[in-house]
């Protein structure tokens, strides 16, 4: 799995698991889905999906999903890439 890296609010740099990325064109959002290594119970690990935004060159910053708008049209769009 490919590693990325992110910056946390206390200004650290975290590498984490890159699950997949993709963008809602209609609302030209792009969002990440990021696993940590953390795992919540036997075969399933814990992820992560926010919006981000590139601070540097190959450094992302996460920004959290608030509106339901949006979180909706993410759920949306996570079932069509599980659809293919």
């Amino acid at each position: 799995m490919k590693k990325i890296s992110i910056k946390n609010l206390d200004g650290t740099i975290e590498q984490v698991d890159l699950v997949n990325a993709f963008r809602i064109e209609d609302i030209n959002k792009r969002f990440v889905i990021l696993s940590k290594g953390e795992i919540v119970s036997e075969g399933m690990s814990k992820i992560y999906i926010s919006e981000f935004t590139e601070e540097t060159p190959g450094v992302y910053s996460l920004i959290g999903i608030t509106d339901d708008m949006v979180w909706n049209r993410v759920k949306q769009a996570m079932k069509e890439i599980v659809e293919g």
